[in-house]
C-alpha cells in the first residue's frame, strides 16, 4: 500500500468509517458501565459540570480538526478534477493545432486519438472513472515523449505552419505537466496517524458522555446521531482523498468528451 493512501483497498474508508461508528457507540456503553462502578462522590452536579466542561473542549476540537480535514480532501478532489479537466483540453487544442498545420499531420493526429483511447479506456459511458489506470504516468507519457518528437520533424514552410507547429510543442508540453500533476494529486494530504488520534478523541468523548451524561433513550439517540456524523465526516475524508477510486469519483465526462470530439471529421 502507498504511504498514506486511503483508496486501497476500494471498500476501506467504508469499512474504517463504520468501525468508527461501531467504536463510538460502543464507548457510549462503556461509559454507563463505568459510571455504575464509580463511587457516588464522582457523579455528584460539582464533578459532572466539571468533566462536561472537558467532554464538550474534546468534541470541539475533534469537530474543528475534522472540519479541516474535509476542507482539504475536499480540495484534493476538486484538483483531480481540474487535472482531468486540463488533459482534455490541452488534448483538445493540440489536435486543432495538428488539423491547422495541414493533412502531413494525419499520423501525429492518430497518436494523439491512440493517446486519448489509452486514458479512456478505463472510464465508464457515463464518464465514471472505474479503475486507477489513469494516474499511472510512466507509458502516457512516453507516448507524449514520441508526440513532440514527431512534432519536432516536421518541416513548415510558411509562417502559418510554423505558428501552428509552435502551438502543438506547447500543448504537448502543457499534457505532459498535467499528466505529472496528475499523478502527483492524487496522493493522500492526510496522514493516517492524524486520523487515528481523531478516532481517539472520538472514542474518548463518547466514553465520557456515556458515564457523565442521563441514561434515557432520548439522550441515547442523540448521541448516536453525533456518532453517525463523526464517522460520516471521517468516511468523506477518506472518499475525498481518493479522487480516482471508491464511491466519490472524479468524472472522466472531459476525457469522453474529447474522444468524441476527436472522432468527428
Amino acid at each position: 500500500m502507498r504511504p498514506y493512501a486511503w483508496g486501497v483497498p476500494p471498500m476501506f474508508a467504508i469499512l474504517f468509517s463504520l468501525g468508527v461508528f461501531v467504536f463510538a457507540c460502543g464507548s457510549l456503553y462503556l461509559g454507563g458501565w463505568i459510571a455504575r462502578r464509580m463511587p457516588e462522590g464522582h457523579l455528584v452536579y460539582e464533578a459532572q459540570k466539571a468533566a462536561q466542561f472537558g467532554i464538550s473542549m474534546m468534541a470541539t476540537l475533534a469537530a474543528l480538526v475534522l472540519g479541516f480535514m474535509v476542507t482539504s480532501a475536499r480540495a484534493t478532489f476538486d484538483r483531480a478534477n481540474d487535472d482531468i479537466v486540463g488533459v482534455s483540453t490541452s488534448i483538445l487544442l493540440l489536435d486543432r493545432a495538428l488539423s491547422g498545420y495541414g493533412p502531413e499531420t494525419a499520423p501525429i493526429r492518430s497518436d494523439v486519438r491512440a493517446f486519448l483511447a489509452r486514458a479512456t479506456e478505463r472510464v465508464a459511458p457515463n464518464g465514471e472513472m472505474d479503475t486507477i489506470v489513469f494516474r499511472l504516468p510512466h507509458t502516457s507519457l512516453s507516448l507524449i515523449t514520441r508526440l513532440q518528437s514527431s512534432i519536432l520533424a516536421l518541416q513548415p514552410d510558411t509562417e502559418g505552419k510554423w505558428w501552428f507547429q509552435h502551438r502543438a510543442l506547447e500543448a504537448t508540453a502543457q499534457l505532459a505537466q498535467q499528466r505529472i500533476l496528475t499523478s502527483e494529486h492524487e496522493k493522500s494530504s492526510e496522514p493516517i496517524p492524524l486520523l487515528v488520534v481523531v478516532t481517539a478523541w472520538i472514542v474518548l468523548i463518547f466514553i465520557g458522555m456515556g458515564t457523565f451524561a442521563m441514561h434515557n433513550a432520548s439522550v441515547r439517540v442523540v448521541l448516536f446521531c453525533a456518532a453517525l456524523a463523526f464517522s460520516g465526516s471521517i468516511f468523506l475524508v477518506m472518499e475525498l482523498e481518493s479522487p480516482y477510486t471508491g464511491l466519490l469519483r472524479v468524472s472522466g465526462a472531459p476525457l469522453l468528451q474529447a474522444a468524441t470530439e476527436l472522432a468527428l471529421p
